[in-house]
């Protein structure tokens, strides 16, 4: 029996390499490891990269076909030297371990190794001035949850969530880590530190406000506040 899903993948794909504007086709994200043409897999979204001669830097193109949705990424030359350039994450990670699914001039296995290679140097690494700043932001975002009563509970238990959020992406900022998706921002501190995972997990009663302050120590125990001429006009 014919697999839908691969059929409907194939035809797609086949309209991508028709056009001579394209150069090269990538399954990225979890479908690529996926074996379409079994009949018993349970897939509703395909992400796809195409890198294309001309157009411009980034067209993105959503399709939805029978339940089915394609996240299709257009990308032209000019677009690819700036997200390699600028270490877009997304990009990047995709493109690190992408499976090639049509290649016009045999340059896909040059464009994923250009990219993998970019991937593990690292995101740009901000400056000591940088982090310092955003120890003092994060400090004194979290101070206006000290008086509780100010808030209607709604607020107060958002922006607890809100700033617990950044200070999980000032830990990967700081320490010049890759910024994981949202969905897997906590998945990702799990692997990277599982002490400040454990407090991250910790808060919950009374003690929220307690909990940020702890978790903003330990995370910016290393940066060493300096004094800044301060500009007023």
């Amino acid at each position: 029996m014919t697999n839908k899903i691969y059929e409907i993948c194939k035809l797609e794909i086949e309209k991508l390499k028709q056009n001579s504007n394209t150069i090269s086709v990538f399954l990225v994200g979890s479908s690529k490891n996926i074996d379409l043409k079994l009949a018993d897999n349970n897939i509703n979204d395909i992400d796809i990269f195409v890198f294309v001669n001309q157009g411009e830097n980034q067209v993105r193109e959503i399709k939805r076909i029978e339940g089915i949705e394609f996240d299709i990424n257009y990308f032209s030359r000019r677009g690819f030297k700036h997200l390699m350039d600028n270490k877009e994450y997304f990009f990047l990670n995709g493109m690190k371990d992408a499976k090639v699914i049509f290649d016009r001039n045999n340059t896909a296995t040059c464009i994923i190794q250009l990219c993998r290679t970019k991937y593990q140097e690292g995101p740009n690494q901000i400056s000591d001035g940088e982090k310092c700043f955003l120890k003092s932001e994060m400090e004194s975002n979290i101070s206006r949850l000290k008086n509780k009563e100010k808030f209607d509970l709604f607020e107060y238990e958002f922006l607890v969530n809100l700033y617990l959020k950044e200070l999980i992406v000032g830990y990967f900022t700081i320490n010049n880590k890759w910024i994981p998706k949202d969905k897997k921002l906590f998945k990702e501190l799990k692997k990277e530190d599982s002490y400040l995972y454990d407090l991250a997990n910790e808060i919950k009663g009374e003690e929220k406000y307690e909990k940020l302050l702890e978790i903003y120590d330990y995370i910016f125990k290393d940066i060493v506040m300096k004094n800044y001429i301060k500009i007023t006009y």
